[in-house]
């Protein structure tokens, strides 16, 4: 098939504009534009509607994200699921990186061929130029002779009103027309042949891979089964990896943490009593910045066991944990700084020790705060504030 045109050249891109406007208010017939590079603006001189490549896009991209989650859900929970530290199967939140990149592949991906296919671009087609320096520095608008009261001179001149540099008739071979010379048609029938073989090799690959079913006789694997299986040990039973028989074990002896200094008293009640007779505190009553990390320490790490005004009635003990001594009376008021330092340091009775978690000054601090709940007039909760 072939098709009668007009083609006229233009060396401005104003120019351009100002023909496509005027061919419009003509009411000829616009075949194509041609230009080196993309004009804002083109687009809505022509009448154009919004590209809907953006839809391609969206919807290629969910069904590449949707269809990722199905794929990792079906090779993790139903194909071959595999225990990995006892982690679920089915863990949506794994999924979201791949289902995330697979969206982003699956939409470029659509565009691009959407993008092919509304330009009618296959590979091997062979494209000529309408206009020699069309993609380098001219501009064409090709009107096309719709039937026979086209008046090609009067097109003509308002084509060169609007400042055209030349202006011809053609006959346009249709696209799907075969090519002239025989060797090119017959590379072009190759490389179709060839694309085809390509597709059904790839559907043939496919479907081998989801008609596979897999073999039942044969265990998955599990990794870190420590993790998924670890015996666990109660308060009444004795854990057999270590000599005291406890779980929650403190510093080795003789290792200090990152930032933590040497404390020379043994884990006992003598040497608790000997740190308070021995031991002060760095902070005074009247230190406000002390006094407000101490507040903060408390209320972080002290009052889910002891509550927020120290009276024993925090959330662990509300829930059946034994519940603690009171701060604010007993013997704690009459215990030295000292001693509460050790204490806080080592652990007692139920209570671990904490020198894993608080640097020496944070247990000071806190050691502060708990004095300023033994006052008479301090409140019976407190809330810190960082």
């Amino acid at each position: 098939m072939s098709k009668r045109t007009l083609v006229a050249v233009f060396e401005h891109e104003a120019d351009l504009m100002r023909a496509v406007a005027a061919v419009r208010a003509a009411d000829l017939k616009i075949d194509d534009v041609y230009a080196p590079y993309a004009v804002h603006g083109l687009d809505r001189a022509l009448g154009w509607r919004p590209s809907r490549l953006g839809w391609a896009c969206a919807l290629g991209g969910m069904s590449g994200a949707i269809f990722m989650l199905w794929l990792q859900w079906w090779t993790s929970a139903v194909s071959w699921p595999l225990n990995v530290g006892g982690k679920p199967w089915n863990s949506l939140p794994a999924f979201v990186p791949v289902a995330f990149e697979g969206m982003v592949l699956a939409a470029g991906l659509t565009t691009v061929f959407a993008l092919l296919a509304v330009a009618r671009l296959r590979p091997g087609k062979k494209t000529r130029p309408i206009v020699p320096g069309v993609a380098d520095d001219r501009f064409a608008l090709v009107l096309e002779e719709a039937d026979a009261a086209f008046d090609a001179a009067a097109a003509s001149k308002l084509l060169r009103n609007c400042r055209a540099v030349e202006v011809s008739e053609r006959v346009l071979e249709d696209e799907f027309s075969p090519l002239g010379a025989p060797a090119g048609a017959a590379r072009t029938r190759l490389r179709r042949r060839l694309n085809y073989l390509l597709l059904l090799l790839l559907a043939v690959v496919v479907a081998m891979v989801f008609l596979t079913l897999p073999d039942p006789s044969r265990p998955n694997r599990e990794f870190f089964p420590d993790m998924a299986h670890s015996p666990a040990y109660s308060s009444a039973s004795a854990n057999p990896n270590f000599p005291d028989g406890k779980t929650l074990q403190s510093p080795v002896p003789g290792v200090l943490t990152q930032g933590q200094s040497p404390l020379h008293y043994d884990a006992t009640d003598a040497e608790a009593l000997r740190a308070g007779r021995e031991l002060r505190n760095p902070f005074s009553a009247k230190d406000a910045k002390a006094g407000a990390r101490g507040a903060l320490v408390f209320q972080t790490y002290c009052t889910p066991c002891h509550g927020g005004g120290g009276l024993g009635d925090g959330a662990v003990a509300l829930r059946g944990y034994p519940a603690p001594p009171s701060l604010v009376t007993g013997d704690t008021t009459k215990m030295p700084d000292g001693q509460l330092f050790h204490i806080i340091t080592y652990g007692r009775v139920n209570m671990p020790a904490q020198s894993g978690l608080l640097s020496p000054e944070d247990r000071w601090a806190a050691i502060l705060h708990i004095r300023s709940l033994q006052t008479p007039t301090a409140p019976k909760s407190i809330e810190a504030k960082p």
